[in-house]
Parts: structure tokens; C-alpha cells; sequence
């Protein structure tokens, strides 16, 4: 397969600069997620690396090439697209194989790489369909087995699973991971779903306002954000974030020694904090706005008086809106982020 190199990438919009100078690499063979809010540049990214989007600054290499001046059939690369790209007058057989024919390779080799990667991926008795006779999720496949045909160095997902329904969407990310093992490929992931990143990529690519907020494996980032941004933007639900100045972020709620003095900003996750009864030591009394119980889990929203909090629990709770109640969060789960910069603070 390739590594995939981006180098101070720069993309214009006329006198709009949506990617100011961006640089991350993507290993031989890794899984790598893009994600951040709506309007980051992470679709434009892959875009640039596919050669769908003119590069206004940097490089992109591929297997040690730099390939801004590349054609996107000359790259290397396949693209699995949001809305599948299907074309709707051929059959499952002639989408797949539609790429190699247009090569003018061998057509008994055609016919057997769409046979096998049909077998993979379950569509084998769907072969002779049109793709108006699939589900989503059979299109979808398609879609990927288009790309597979072609044997790639490089896959480029751009949010392939975001028309499909819950259920199967949770069967479509476990297959897409399961054959980027089985290949050994190179796969980029771009998804506004943090689930999906947190559960497919080996490592995760934050993005805001085009620029690298941080990169890491999934529980790297979970567990040590390097800002506030990414401690809010990781996790779902999102991190509790309250603005607090001096020795505590509530009253009976002690804040790190590193906090003393400054303006900083308290960070605590949902599932540490512990429900307890109102006026318990290093508990922040509050009342319940909302209650959301999900078979296994309870989510409620606490509104303090001074800040809304969040906690999810593992277990259901005798709880109904407007109840008084305590939350206490638990030792050593606590983060702090500097109010002005955003930045780590740690002690």
C-alpha cells in the first residue's frame, strides 16, 4: 500500500482561505479518521488528495511522490463516496467492474476480481441488479466494491455511512474496518460521527477552521485532549465545560493547585460523575431539566444556578424532571484548559 503525506496544504476559495497550511501524515497501511464541525475543510482535504480540488499552496505525496500535478486516475487512489455514484442504467456487475474496463485490462481478470470481491462482501446473488433494486446498504457495498476492484494503494471515504439508518450503520462501519484489515490498505475516513471514529480509525484527525487541533489514537484523545476544543468536541455525550476562576469550579468542589489564580476552564466527563444526595461533601447541588433513560444507560442535565451539568449513568436512577438532586465528580477525572488559549494545563 502507500503512505499519504500532506504538507503545508494550503486550498483558496478566491480570497478565502479555507485550509491555511496543513501538515499530517498517514502511514502504510493505517486506518486514519478526519472529523471536526461542519465547515472544517476535512471533506475538501480528501478532496485535494483524491485531485478532485486544485491545490492552492503545499504538497500532497503519495508513496513518496508528490502528486499535486497528478491526475486522479494516475494517483493511485480510490473514493467511496456520500451519495454511492453509482450509475443507474448498469448492473452491480458493471458498476464494479466499470473502472478496469475503461483500463482495457483483461476481461477474464474483470470478471474474476468482481466475482471475488462480491463473494466478500455479500453480493454475488446481486450481481445482474440494477441499483435501483438495492437497499442502501447493499448500494453502499457496491460502492465499496467498486473501489476494491481496483486495488488500490489508497481508499478515501468521504462520510460513505451517513444516508444509512442507525442499524446499519453500525453494520456498515464494522465491515468497512473489517476489510481495510483484511486488505492491508491505506484508508482516510472522513465522518462528522464521532462513533464511528472513535470505533474504526487507529488514529484520529481533529479539525477547526482547517487547522490541526490534534491527532492521535481514539482514547488518546478521549482521555487527554490537548485543548478545550477537542475535550468538547470528543465524546458523546460532550464533555461537561465550565469558565472558573481561583480555588474552585463550584462551591465544594476543589479545583488543582495549577488552577490557583488563573482563569481556567474546569472539564469533567458525564460518565464521572457520580449521583449522590444534596449537601454531600464535594457535591454541586442542582436540579433535574432533563432525563433521557436508553435500555442500559440514564442521561440527566443538572441546572446549578450557576452552570448546567451533564452525567450519564450506567445504571437507572428513581429520577423525574425537577427533582433536587447532587452530582460529585470523581477523584482524578477532573481537566483543566486555559481559559484565554484553550491549551492543556496540567497538575
Amino acid at each position: 500500500m502507500a503512505q499519504v503525506s500532506v504538507n503545508g496544504l494550503v486550498k483558496d476559495y478566491g480570497r478565502l482561505r479555507v485550509i491555511p497550511g496543513l501538515t499530517f501524515d498517514v502511514a502504510d497501511g493505517e486506518f486514519v479518521a478526519l472529523v471536526g464541525p461542519s465547515g472544517c475543510g476535512k471533506s475538501t482535504l480528501l478532496r485535494m488528495i483524491a485531485g478532485l480540488e486544485d491545490i492552492s499552496g503545499g504538497t500532497v505525496s503519495i508513496a513518496g511522490r508528490v502528486v499535486n500535478a497528478v491526475e486522479p486516475k494516475e494517483r493511485d487512489i480510490a473514493m467511496v463516496f456520500q451519495n454511492y455514484a453509482l450509475y443507474p442504467h448498469m448492473s452491480v456487475r458493471e458498476n464494479m467492474g466499470f473502472s478496469l474496463k475503461l483500463r482495457g485490462g483483461d476481461r477474464a481478470v474483470l470478471a474474476q476480481r468482481v466475482a471475488e470481491t462480491a463473494a466478500v462482501l455479500g453480493l454475488s446473488d446481486l450481481l445482474d441488479r440494477k441499483p435501483g433494486q438495492l437497499s442502501g446498504g447493499q448500494r453502499q457495498r457496491v460502492a465499496m466494491g467498486r473501489a476494491i476492484v481496483r486495488q488500490p494503494s489508497v481508499f478515501l471515504f468521504d462520510e460513505p455511512l451517513s444516508n444509512l439508518d442507525a442499524a446499519l450503520r453500525v453494520q456498515m462501519r464494522g465491515e468497512i474496518r473489517a476489510l481495510h484489515d483484511r486488505l492491508g490498505s491505506t484508508s482516510i475516513f472522513v465522518t462528522h460521527d464521532q462513533v464511528e471514529a472513535m470505533t474504526m480509525a487507529d488514529r484520529i484527525v481533529v479539525l477547526r477552521a482547517g487547522q490541526l487541533e490534534q491527532a492521535g489514537a481514539p482514547l488518546d484523545l478521549y482521555d487527554r485532549p490537548a485543548n478545550a476544543f477537542v475535550a468538547g468536541f470528543i465524546g458523546s455525550p460532550a464533555m461537561n465545560l465550565v469558565e472558573c476562576r481561583g480555588a474552585s469550579a463550584f462551591p465544594g468542589i476543589g479545583l488543582p493547585p495549577a488552577a490557583t489564580g488563573r482563569d481556567v476552564i474546569w472539564g469533567i466527563r458525564p460518565e464521572d460523575m457520580d449521583l449522590v444526595s444534596p449537601g454531600d461533601a464535594g457535591a454541586v447541588d442542582g436540579t433535574v431539566t432533563t432525563l433521557e433513560t436508553a435500555g442500559a444507560t440514564q442521561f440527566i442535565r443538572v441546572e446549578t444556578g450557576g452552570a448546567a451539568l451533564t452525567a450519564l449513568f450506567s445504571e437507572r436512577h428513581d429520577l423525574a424532571r425537577g427533582d433536587r438532586v447532587a452530582l460529585r465528580p470523581r477523584a482524578g477525572k477532573s481537566h483543566l484548559f486555559d481559559a484565554a488559549t484553550g491549551a492543556r494545563i496540567d497538575g
